[in-house]
């Protein structure tokens, strides 16, 4: 059973949410106050925190802030549920690293998928000591490939002259291959000219990118768009699968 933090200054939504989530199999607890949220986020530990962006004293923004600073939270999925849904908006809340934004009013079951998706594919932040820079994850009919860092970086390139061999990607040929950027830390010109040049090894095979807090900053450098498929979230990318 999956444990569900919701942190929203309305008490009408936080009960509409409790109810719909228990009905759902989830376990859930709720709290109006969003510094209250933060110190029941260190000693609670759920396994994802659902978040309201306009709140009085502390906004959402300022919750992800003291979550991502605290070595005992940083590493909670936060999905965002706001009705703010222009965009522009949304791009700049993603950029906090939030796993996740859906818009009011949600549906259900929809938002129980991003539930899933999100701890599914929770993000555990780099240690300085992990020189591991691409990850790969089989799951089910997709290859993931986790990268962290700064594809800019030396130690980047040589993971992927190594990991990207040419019996890996004959094995990935016609398969869906998922680019996970969640985990790079900066995105600079010259790293999204190396990600392009790793997308061109992957010529056989179905790309999406999962580009998080990046999503800004690939559109306006590149025509990546018309290479792969971009989404927001693995919920985003996990949903759009389900309907085909």
């Amino acid at each position: 059973m999956y444990t569900v933090l919701a942190i929203d200054d309305d008490k009408i939504t936080l009960g509409l949410l409790e109810a719909q989530l228990s009905n759902l199999g989830f376990s859930v607890s709720t709290v109006s106050s969003p510094a209250k949220g933060v110190e029941i986020a260190r000693s609670f530990n759920p396994d994802v925190i659902l978040l309201d962006l306009m709140m009085p004293g502390m906004d959402g923004i300022g919750v992800i802030t003291l979550l991502r600073r605290d070595k005992m939270t940083k590493d909670i999925p936060v999905i965002i549920i706001s009705s703010k849904h222009d965009r522009e908006n949304v791009i700049d809340v993603m950029r906090h690293g939030v796993s996740d934004y859906i818009i009011k009013p949600y549906d259900p079951d929809r938002l129980a998928a991003k539930i899933k998706a999100a701890v599914a594919h929770r993000i555990i932040r780099k240690h300085e000591d992990d020189e591991n820079y691409i990850e790969i994850s089989h799951r089910g009919d997709l290859a993931v490939i986790i990268m962290k860092g700064n594809p800019a970086d030396q130690g980047f390139q040589a993971d992927a002259k190594k990991v990207f061999n040419s019996f890996f990607l004959k094995q990935v040929h016609g398969r869906i291959c998922v680019f996970d950027l969640r985990g790079i830390e900066e995105l600079t010109q010259a790293g999204i000219n190396e990600l392009l040049v790793l997308l061109a090894l992957f010529a056989g095979a179905k790309v999406k990118i999962v580009t998080g807090k990046h999503y800004g900053e690939i559109v306006s450098m590149t025509n990546i768009e018309e290479k792969a498929e971009l989404f927001l979230s693995f919920g985003d990318l996990e949903l759009a699968m389900d309907r085909r």
